[in-house]
């Protein structure tokens, strides 16, 4: 089995740096600032994502928001629609209803006339056919005495 260069373990690789002396504290002070660079990118990246799951989620809840508004807006002009419209059929009735009952009112007042006015006719009648009979008998009674 031959080594290549690749399979050199890394503790090797780093022994042969420390040797290096003065590269190896420009190395060091690079890996440094690319490790800073690598995690003010992260974090720039993560802010950027951050903000744009935020904007995401804003306009997710105000589509939501709006969508809930106007089903609840059409809802309220249906129910008022159906409201007045049920408020207008019951007028109409109660109108009609007062009405028929008017109409009724007055065939009955016009019915009571109608009786007082027999009863008025039929108690003249009696007291005429009373007084009739009243004569008769004085005169029946006038008669016979004499």
């Amino acid at each position: 089995m031959a080594f290549m260069a690749n399979d050199v373990p890394a503790a090797s690789k780093d022994e042969g740096r420390d040797s290096a002396g003065v590269g190896d504290a420009a190395t060091d002070l690079g890996s440094a600032a690319g490790v800073l660079a690598l995690a003010q990118k992260l974090h720039e990246e993560y802010v950027a994502e951050g903000q744009d799951t935020r904007q995401r989620l804003i306009t997710e809840g105000q589509s939501r928001h709006d969508q809930i508004i106007g089903e609840a807006t059409a809802r309220q002009e249906e129910l008022l629609s159906a409201g007045q419209a049920e408020h207008d059929t019951l007028i109409v009735e109660a109108k009609q209803k007062r009405a028929e009952v008017l109409q009724e009112r007055s065939l009955l007042q016009k019915e009571i006339e109608e009786m007082r006015a027999f009863e008025r006719d039929h108690h003249a009648r009696q007291k005429s056919y009373l007084e009739g009979r009243l004569i008769e008998l004085r005169q029946t009674g006038t008669d016979e005495t004499g």
